[in-house]
């Protein structure tokens, strides 16, 4: 791992601590550090854990050039709302005094422009625009998501910079034949099988994903739901039951994902709204074909395969339809695989040269 500590290295020109911690489970946090670092006059390190005053403890006492931040929501979201009036008052201030009593710049990746599970009213659009004017710069993942988070945080498109992110093909192993695949899960090889996986929530639309597939005629068509579910009350309303319908409604281990992958002809995502979608890097990684809806991020990812990205609920029923007499899905695949190999983690470390 290229994370270093720089209180035991020789100086360096840039040194750029990160929050909040996610942990080394998350793989995007631990690719995206380690793209950092692979730039040598860069140094990297997690700052202070904590949902408390880590942004101002890690300015104070680690004093980076940069702090970079991904998922600021952690430092005043809770559960009940009378917590969150009370916490955003307290992160307006952290920021305010790092921005304004400090030299370090602030940094931040804005993964969702409103966060999925969130409405965007009262303090929790204040914290987000109020850290977004106190950024020296925000890395967004695509052209189109700009526009969007100007209106949405009131600040300037000078602010943005883009830099997609980069793949995930060395970090999950993938030696699961398709023929082992389909007999882990209990399916035929002359099935087809569609594949979400993911998490089961509202906003990933897999109700339409439901309601498409139980329109198909095909006998042999099979549809794999692999995700953690985290509302009981969203899941029963899915009403999954159906004999072609296999739900694993758990979270899917790190050497599990290529036996889904690889058992799966397409992968579906039919998602609402989307930003930057980590599933889909995931399913061009494993070289499959996407079903996805034309819009933002997934417009330029999934630019080979265009034809496969629909504009409405008819679109997307033809597309279910017929998508299993094509004889180019490997293809598709390849060509998903080969769209990844444009970025690369290290490209985030290019914006932080003095």
């Amino acid at each position: 791992m290229l994370i270093v500590n720089y209180f035991f290295m020789p100086e360096k020109e840039i040194k750029i601590s990160c929050l909040p911690i996610a942990g080394l489970e998350n793989p995007y946090q631990k690719l995206m550090m380690e793209g950092i670092a692979s730039k040598e006059d860069l140094q990297v390190r997690y700052g202070f854990d904590g949902k408390f005053f880590a942004i101002l403890k890690t300015a104070v006492l680690q004093k980076p050039d940069v702090l970079h931040l991904d998922w600021i929501q952690k430092y005043y979201i809770r559960r009940k709302e009378w917590m969150i009036w009370l916490l955003f008052p307290l992160f307006i201030m952290e920021v305010f005094l790092v921005d304004k009593f400090t030299n370090v710049k602030l940094v931040w990746t804005l993964h969702n422009i409103i966060p999925h599970d969130l409405n965007n009213i009262g303090p929790k659009k204040w914290c987000r625009s109020f850290f977004a004017r106190s950024c020296d710069w925000i890395r967004v993942f695509d052209e189109k998501s700009i526009h969007k988070a100007v209106a949405a945080l009131n600040v300037t498109k000078d602010k943005f910079k883009v830099v997609p992110e980069g793949s995930y093909v060395d970090y999950y192993k993938n030696n699961t034949t398709k023929e082992a695949a389909r007999k882990e899960l209990f399916l035929a090889m002359d099935n087809f099988v569609y594949l979400y996986l993911g998490s089961i929530k509202p906003y990933k639309g897999i109700e339409n994903l439901l309601l498409s597939f139980k329109r198909l005629k095909n006998e042999r068509a099979f549809l794999i739901i692999a995700g953690k579910s985290f509302n009981d009350e969203y899941l029963k309303g899915l009403n999954i039951d159906h004999p072609r319908v296999k739900l694993h409604d758990e979270f899917v281990p790190d050497d599990q994902l290529d036996i889904y992958f690889n058992a799966a002809d397409v992968v579906v995502l039919p998602f609402h709204s989307v930003e930057n979608s980590g599933s889909v890097i995931l399913a061009m990684g494993f070289k499959k074909p996407v079903i996805a809806p034309n819009m933002g991020v997934l417009q330029r990812r999934l630019n080979n395969q265009s034809d496969l990205l629909y504009s409405d609920r008819i679109e997307f029923q033809k597309i279910m339809e017929t998508v299993s007499f094509r004889s180019d899905l490997k293809e598709k695949g390849q060509s998903n695989f080969e769209e990844l190999k444009k970025y690369q983690w290290s490209d985030f470390s290019k914006q932080f040269a003095k």
